[in-house]
């Protein structure tokens, strides 16, 4: 019993390293100007790297929760659940809009899109969708971080990094099969631009750039607005969250 509270330990500093790291990179990316857009591109692949690394380290839930959503009735587990999927996908909206319209990072490798208006609605729209979420997801776990940072000792708890390694061995097969349904869904996603829907916000966005580009605007504005809107995105639908889940504690109890 003992043992297992231990790795349970350990397995929860693994996670608040990966998601202190991942968390802060991505803070970092939904503020482009912050940057600039070559490294902000550059950035944006990087944290695909720990975003895939969290969704190793909560393997065992994702399995666990998969194979009993139809066994369990607990209301929270499922919302957890498919709330987590639309999160995933929206993170995938975001890496692929903001890859089809690379202007530093690809072409200098060689890897040329033809950016379309249609991408970049999308990108800025669905990163704007992912500041929201995230801060939902934030507050659906915001018990669990207070207590696992108020045990975390800053110094020597950095040595359960090394855990993500020793996960991520044991995860071979599970990595591959994300990697394979996140490049088919990425796939899907891609295609979204043959279609109808598409081409038609393509003309409106063509339309409508000509009055945007008339408009003035103060150049120190340009990296304040970005630091409210991520911290309003994030900040408002997580207080909204937590009074929520407060309320309905208080109207169980």
């Amino acid at each position: 019993m003992k043992k297992s509270s231990q790795n349970l330990g350990k397995a929860s500093k693994t996670r608040v390293i990966l998601d202190l790291f991942f968390f802060s990179i991505i803070m970092v990316v939904l503020i482009p100007q912050s940057t600039g857009i070559p490294l902000h591109e550059w950035i944006s692949f990087i944290v695909l790297i720990p975003f895939f690394f969290h969704l190793m380290v909560n393997w065992s839930w994702i399995a666990s929760q998969t194979k009993n959503l139809f066994k369990k009735r607990l209301r929270k587990t499922k919302f957890d659940y498919f709330f987590n999927w639309i999160l995933y996908i929206v993170m995938l909206l975001v890496t692929v809009s903001g890859i089809v319209i690379s202007e530093s990072a690809l072409p200098s490798i060689g890897i040329y899109f033809t950016i379309n208006p249609f991408w970049i609605i999308i990108h800025n729209a669905s990163a704007t969708v992912f500041m929201a979420l995230l801060g939902i997801h934030l507050a659906l776990h915001w018990r669990w971080i207070l207590i696992t940072f108020k045990k975390f000792q800053w110094k020597s708890d950095f040595y359960y990094a090394k855990q993500i390694l020793k996960i991520l061995q044991h995860r071979k097969k599970e990595l591959l099969l994300l990697g394979t349904l996140s490049i088919l869904l990425s796939l899907g996603i891609w295609g979204i631009e043959r279609t109808d829907w598409a081409e038609n916000i393509t003309l409106n966005s063509s339309q409508n750039k000509t009055e945007a580009s008339n408009k003035l605007s103060i150049p120190w504005l340009v990296y304040v607005l970005p630091l409210i809107k991520v911290s309003v995105l994030l900040c408002v639908p997580g207080i909204l969250t937590r009074l929520m889940i407060h309320l309905k504690v208080k109207l169980k109890n």
